[in-house]
């Protein structure tokens, strides 16, 4: 059974944790880590989900993953990136971009966003099949008319998260 830390609205710990697959409390977040990869040519390496029971099947996402507990962001984006993709991140290829806390019916969020500039060949990618169906390169237009679609992952929030990737 994974356990997550649980932290407030500060993002202060607050010395408790939860179990996957459980509920957090109203002020309580468990976190998050979302690692967008960004190619020289301005294209975001980005994942289809194989899960057929997400609330959007199959949907793309960036690599994303939950910090188990004692376990700091940086730590579960290389865990997270290497697991889900195969790729070797270095704490110091991440670059940290901001938060955001999101109150869900199911389970609260606090998403560390990190960005990481690498042009990495798709033929040098391993994915885990459990949690991987297929890789690609979008550019933030093409993201953007998957989200109309309904085929990219978090798509009320889409906008917000390109907001934090963006800024200097």
């Amino acid at each position: 059974m994974e356990y997550f830390d649980l932290y407030d609205k500060q993002g202060r710990k607050l010395n408790r944790t939860m179990a996957r697959g459980t509920n957090n409390s109203k002020g309580e977040y468990h976190k998050v880590v979302h690692v967008w990869i960004k190619n020289s040519r301005g294209e975001y390496l980005v994942q289809q989900r194989n899960k057929a029971t997400d609330d959007i099947p199959y949907q793309w996402a960036p690599t994303a993953g939950a910090c188990t507990t004692g376990e700091k962001g940086l730590e579960s984006a290389v865990r997270e990136t290497y697991e889900e993709i195969g790729v070797l991140l270095h704490e110091n290829d991440l670059i940290y971009k901001g938060s955001i806390f999101r109150d869900d019916p199911r389970s609260n969020y606090l998403i560390e966003m990190y960005l990481v500039n690498r042009d990495i060949p798709l033929t040098e990618i391993t994915i885990d099949e459990v949690e991987v169906r297929d890789v690609a390169y979008f550019t933030k237009q093409e993201i953007l008319r998957m989200v109309d679609a309904n085929t990219f992952w978090d798509f009320r929030y889409i906008k917000e998260y390109f907001s934090i990737l963006e800024k200097s």
